[in-house]
Parts: C-alpha cells; structure tokens; sequence
C-alpha cells in the first residue's frame, strides 16, 4: 500500500459563481473537505475525484494542507482568527489500561500565514492525552474532551504551545475503542452539550453532587463546569456529534439504536430534553431514568456505517438549495452524506442521499465541518483504527 493511501488528508470542497471549487487536505488519519453551492457543470474532470473522493458534479477537490503538517488527525475546530485544532492520534491502538497509562494523542494546531487558503504551518498545541474526543475555542482556551476529564487548556504566552492544562470536571470512563466522552459543543442557550457513551460516569459536581450511572447520556453544563446535567439519556452505545437548529433543537450522530437488524444499526438523533432512547436496555431502570411511555423514536435509521463528525450548512456559497441542510461523516463507507431535514410534527425528518463518495478502502471519514467562507471542511483518519473498528482493516 502506498504512504499516501495509507495516510490521511485535509481537503476542502469550494463551489464558487461560475466555477467551483473543493479543497481537500488528505492525511493518516483525517480528510478535510470544502464544499459551496454550485452554479456551473463544467468543472474539469480532474478536480472532481481526488485520491479517492469524488465529488458532486459542480464542485471540485483540492488539498489546503500537506501531508507532512499533519499525522493521524480524528476531529479538528476552529478558533477565531482561523486557526485549526486538530485532535490527532499517533496511529498506534493501545488498550484503555495503555493508553491511560501513557496517554498517546495530540492536539496540532495549524495556521495559514500568508492567507492564500492554504494551511502552511503546523506545530503540537498540546500532547499527552488519552483519547481527545474534540474540542471547541472558547475565550482565549480550547476546551477539550478526553476521558476522564473535560479539559481546558491555554497558551498563555502566544507561542502556539498550551503551557496550561485545566480539569474542569472528572469522572466519566475512557475506553480505547472511541465510544467515550465527546464534544464540548456550544448550543444557542450558551451552555456547552457533551456527548457520552454507556460506559458509566462517576462523577462529582461543582456543586458537590455526586452523579453516577451505566446509561449513555447527552450532557450540557456552563464554561465553567457549573450546572452539570443530564439533558438526554438511554441504553445506546454511543453519541458522537452534535448541531443545534435555529430553534435550539439537538440533533446528533450516534451508533447502536439497535443491534444489528433489518439492515439497520446507527442514526440521526433527536436528543429531546428528558428523552430516553433506544436500546431498550436495563441501564435505563438501573439509572432511574424516568420513562412517560416508549423510548424515544429514531429520526433517522442508518445502516452499520459508523456516523461520526455531523454539520449543520448556514453559508451562502452552496446555494439556496442548500441552506440549513445537515452532513454527515461516515467511518465505515467513507461518505459524506447530505440530509435535508424538514419538521415533522414535534420532531424533524429527512431525505438523504450521498454527496461525497471513496473509491479507496482505506478512506474512513471521521469529521465535516464549515469553514469561515462557506466551504465544507471534511477528515479522513485511514485505515489505523483497528482496535476501535476491526472494520477498518483492509489487509
């Protein structure tokens, strides 16, 4: 297998008035890719499939970083001025007792200097974490998930290196497979929503309160710390991402609404405040979570592809037919996928279909994202995740 393949990219996916263009920044473990609305359909050919991604008719693919800035990033968030944190893995598969014992991720921060669109520089921001699970820039820190503990990390003197490191709050599980504590994501209402896994929470409050359980929970609590509540809950496996509709609704990937069935497995979310959700498992009595009547519904069923990184698109380059649409990253297929999500009734459904496909079997889409100019931002990890996903393995 070739380096390249091997590795991943950052790529971003532009589509501009009269031509369009997609960047895409491939690496080990990461694929960015940047996407606007399209308004011509003659793109060149060749800037319509890259290393492996092939994209709509109207929109191109280009790298926006190289792959020696990069090693094996999972997630990445921007902060103010356009800087990227990458949350990145040194492509080994520790078990949970290694990597706790000696923590192998790394948070990379990336810069374009001399704002030509491309990212040229690149240097370790923070290292020595357990399994960094995402993060969110928050007045001059970068907030940080990385089990056991919510993290706020600082560089207090511009360098570019964090040289102070915050625990927030502690207690949840880490496990090496991925399916622990995520996020923070800031919600409209300004309090920061994390997402977590059934691997049980120990965990004591600001205020003192002892919280623990088995159940998967949708968490939210202020900057601080202060405020630590569970706004959602169930017997699922694990939920990985989140976006907020203009209403403040939550809507989320997660794995495991059901075991393997009927050629379904994974989902969109509705994380409705107090919901209980799907499986129908005993951690949701042992928990004493409160129940109304059946668990929650699923809004929408997926088959076993491993939804990760999800969007909510807001800029104007794609095009009216675009506007609050959702995307989402799936590991297993290596796709992108467009949902267009309408409300129905008290919750939202959608009309899905692929928008960015692979040809490649290493490729593993890990995260999307919107860039400050309206283009799709979009990770692939590769084929290092082996321990987590056996999936993952292609030779």
């Amino acid at each position: 297998m070739k380096k390249e393949q091997f590795f991943g990219k950052y790529f971003g996916i532009r589509k501009m008035y009269g031509l369009t263009v997609t960047i895409i920044l491939m690496m080990l473990s990461v694929l960015f890719a940047t996407c606007k609305t399209k308004h011509s359909e003659n793109i060149p050919e060749k800037l319509a499939e890259l290393d492996g991604l092939k994209v709509p008719a109207g929109f191109s693919i280009e790298r926006v970083a190289a792959p020696e800035l990069l090693s094996y990033p999972m997630f990445a968030s921007f902060d103010g001025t356009g800087r990227l944190f990458v949350f990145e893995s040194d492509g080994s598969s520790p078990s949970t007792e290694e990597m706790a014992k000696k923590p192998p991720y790394h948070i990379r921060l990336l810069e374009d200097t001399n704002g030509d669109g491309i990212f040229d520089k690149s240097k370790i921001f923070a290292d020595s974490l357990t399994y960094p699970k995402g993060g969110v820039f928050y007045k001059g820190s970068l907030y940080v998930t990385a089990s056991p503990d919510l993290l706020r990390i600082t560089d207090t003197d511009g360098d570019g290196v964090a040289d102070k490191r915050e625990v927030i709050l502690t207690g949840w599980t880490l496990f090496h497979n991925g399916a622990l504590l995520g996020g923070p994501f800031f919600s409209p209402d300004g309090w920061m929503y994390l997402t977590d896994a059934r691997r049980g929470f120990d965990i004591t409050t600001k205020e003192g309160e002892n919280l623990k359980g088995k159940g998967a929970r949708i968490w939210r609590c202020r900057p601080d710390g202060t405020g630590l509540e569970s706004m959602a809950g169930g017997g699922y496996d694990n939920a990985i991402e989140l976006v907020f509709m203009p209403s403040g609704e939550t809507i989320g990937t997660m794995t495991y609404f059901i075991d393997p069935q009927g050629g379904m497995r994974d989902a969109l979310m509705h994380w409705v405040e107090g919901g209980v959700y799907p499986k129908p498992l005993n951690v949701i009595e042992e928990d004493h979570l409160k129940l109304t009547g059946d668990l929650m519904p699923v809004m929408t069923k997926m088959a076993r592809v491993s939804p990760a990184g999800l969007m909510r698109y807001r800029g104007p380059a794609f095009g009216k037919e675009f506007e609050g649409d959702l995307f989402s990253a799936e590991f297993n297929t290596g796709r992108i996928m467009r949902h267009k999500i309408t409300t129905d009734g008290g919750t939202f459904k959608t009309v899905d279909e692929p928008f960015i496909t692979s040809t490649v079997p290493d490729i593993h889409l890990t995260d999307v994202f919107e860039d400050a100019d309206g283009s799709m931002l979009v990770l692939n990890t590769g084929g290092w995740f082996i321990a987590g996903c056996p999936l993952s393995r292609v030779a």
